[in-house]
């Protein structure tokens, strides 16, 4: 996916300047997307086990998507909710590190419990939307909005991926390795999810054009 991301990225950096910051902090996202895409394979290629290195990004990412929901969520108690969360979250991620799955192994509590927390803060932005009586009295369409594009692009991946997390340690069992169909079923669905991301956050960056214009 580093390739995809790498393209993605270049129209980014040449409408930098016309991006709000939520189409920023997108930028950013991709920009951590692809340190993670080449990271991980580096890191592979030199030490064997990468897993360390996902634990790493997913914190980072994690703080930068928390930055977009914080910018784009209008309801400021839910905003102060997205400050003080981000620390409960980087205690899971230390504890999962450090000593419930280790720092060799894939860490899918963490993995799961910020896609889920992820997937709450996506949703609650659409339903933000539907209730956004501003938009009414300016007759604004929510689909001419990029945050809704970078929005409905990463609700997109996180539900399509958070069955990988849950299940990515029980699926390199002994017992479940051989079992190449789910394993198969799984992942091809985390990279259709992620796919579809990426062109729903370009659709994004051609709306924030559109309103510049």
């Amino acid at each position: 996916m580093g390739g995809i991301e790498c393209l993605l990225l270049i129209p980014f950096l040449i409408h930098f300047k016309i991006l709000d910051k939520g189409g920023r902090l997108i930028f950013y996202y991709l920009l951590s997307s692809i340190v993670f895409a080449f990271g991980s394979m580096i890191i592979a290629h030199i030490w064997k086990n990468n897993m360390w290195f996902f634990s790493i990004m997913y914190i980072i990412q994690f703080i930068i998507l928390s930055l977009f929901f914080q910018s784009t969520i209008k309801n400021a108690l839910v905003k102060r909710l997205i400050t003080f969360i981000v620390i409960p979250v980087f205690v899971v991620c230390v504890a999962d590190f450090l000593k419930l799955e280790g720092m060799y192994a894939y860490n899918s509590y963490f993995a799961s419990a910020r896609t889920f927390i992820l997937l709450i803060y996506g949703g609650f932005y659409f339903f933000q939307l539907l209730r956004d009586e501003q938009l009414v009295q300016k007759s604004i369409f929510i689909n001419t909005l990029p945050n809704f594009w970078y929005n409905s692009g990463l609700f997109i991946y996180h539900c399509g991926s958070i069955m990988l997390f849950l299940s990515y340690n029980l699926l390199q069992l002994d017992k479940y390795a051989t079992d190449t169909s789910t394993k198969n079923v799984t992942l091809t669905i985390s990279y259709i999810a992620a796919i579809i991301q990426l062109i729903l956050i370009y659709i994004g960056l051609v709306k924030a054009k559109k309103m510049r214009q």
